[in-house]
């Protein structure tokens, strides 16, 4: 090939992949960047939220009693519906990842049985499109991330499930993990319950159903035969805690989602409500299923163009893939299927809020007929 020839290679290339990433791209990567508040420190992971998510012990105390205090009789009655004791431990679970003031009861019902020393966290990317990722799982480099009791180490078991992995099948992204929050929510309570966990943070970027049942697949096999290698039992010694707020609703201040099919009156927080509960009961409770999970997928996210919200659950990409990573793992390990049951809903309007103002925290965003957003938490055994 001649230089011009070269010249006019590179140009193209360059041409098509801004191309493909002024598609992909949701806001300017400057303003992602931005979103880190407290910035990252070698192998120490920084913060995105400061305001919605705790970060100091004291704080995280006060949560952990209040809203274990608040929801003592719901507890007492999902574990007598379920067949649970306080020592129960779940093999995955599924949690919100909005402010504590307005959803930190929500979380308590599902955090407070994972159990497991190491947690594979699996979490949204938020921004992923911005730096055009798809179709793959994003991990970071960080060994450590910040708790309210102190850092977190990242499982030494991380490195040995990408050993495993194809290796187009993952990227290792620290920008990214250091911009995104959904899984820096999931830390103070984990640690709350359990001093001594251990993570395992993975990302899921936007994604077509065959990428999540073929990621699925190969982690869910990684992990299977480490956990064979090691003696590890799924529940004691590793869990799943995949995250996914509910329905980003209304007709103001909002970004992309723009979402409000119901109307912006009590009628359609009624409905959007309505419509929620029958995802979740039809799809997630219950025998858990690949095909119930890509039944759900298909329900929030247009199938010809995964750019496009159905429905505008925040972590469609993430809890479909780490429920059917899930499923998957625990067929391989115990040759048995999952059961999920319902544990919390709520939303940024159905509570009182938690009093932390004096602790420093508070709400990022508006909460209103016109903006609220809906949650749950579920538990698999």
């Amino acid at each position: 090939m001649t230089v011009r020839g070269s010249v006019v290679s590179s140009l193209l290339f360059l041409l098509i992949l801004m191309v493909t990433m002024a598609s992909y791209s949701q806001i300017p990567m400057q303003d992602v960047l931005n979103r880190v508040t407290v910035p990252s420190q070698g192998d120490l992971r920084g913060l995105v939220d400061i305001v919605g998510f705790p970060q100091r012990a004291d704080q995280m105390d006060f949560i952990g009693k209040t809203c274990e205090s608040l929801e003592h009789d719901a507890i007492l009655a999902n574990q007598t519906q379920h067949g649970m004791t306080d020592a129960s431990a779940l093999v995955c679970g599924v949690c919100p990842h909005d402010d504590y003031v307005l959803a930190g009861r929500v979380y308590a019902h599902i955090q407070r049985y994972m159990k497991a020393g190491t947690i594979i966290l699996i979490g949204n990317a938020h921004w992923s499109e911005t730096f055009g990722i798809r179709n793959r799982l994003v991990f970071g480099d960080f060994k450590l991330w910040r708790g309210p009791y102190g850092p977190v180490t990242v499982s030494a078991l991380q490195e040995a499930i990408t050993s495993q992995l194809p290796a187009g099948s993952f990227v290792v992204n620290r920008k990214l993990v250091e911009t995104e929050h959904s899984l820096e929510a999931q830390i103070p309570y984990l640690q709350y319950y359990n001093r001594k966990v251990q993570i395992i943070p993975i990302l899921i970027p936007f994604s077509d159903w065959n990428s999540i049942e073929r990621l699925g697949g190969e982690l869910a096999r990684a992990v299977s035969n480490i956990a064979s290698q090691k003696g590890l039992q799924l529940g004691k010694d590793i869990a799943v805690l995949c995250t996914t707020d509910g329905q980003h609703y209304g007709d103001y201040g909002w970004s992309y989602y723009n979402y409000h099919p119901f109307g912006c009156d009590a009628d359609g927080y009624k409905k959007a409500l309505a419509l929620d509960a029958k995802m979740i009961n039809d799809n997630l409770v219950g025998p858990a299923s690949s095909e119930r999970v890509h039944n759900l997928f298909s329900l929030l996210v247009d199938q010809n163009d995964i750019s496009h919200y159905k429905v505008t659950w925040c972590g469609r990409f993430a809890v479909s893939f780490g429920v059917n990573f899930a499923i998957r793992l625990t067929q391989l390990r115990e040759g048995r299927n999952l059961s999920g049951f319902l544990l919390r809903t709520g939303s940024s309007l159905s509570d009182p809020w938690l009093p932390l103002k004096d602790y420093g925290l508070g709400i990022t965003s508006d909460c209103s007929l016109h903006h609220f957003v809906t949650y749950f938490s579920l538990g698999f055994k």
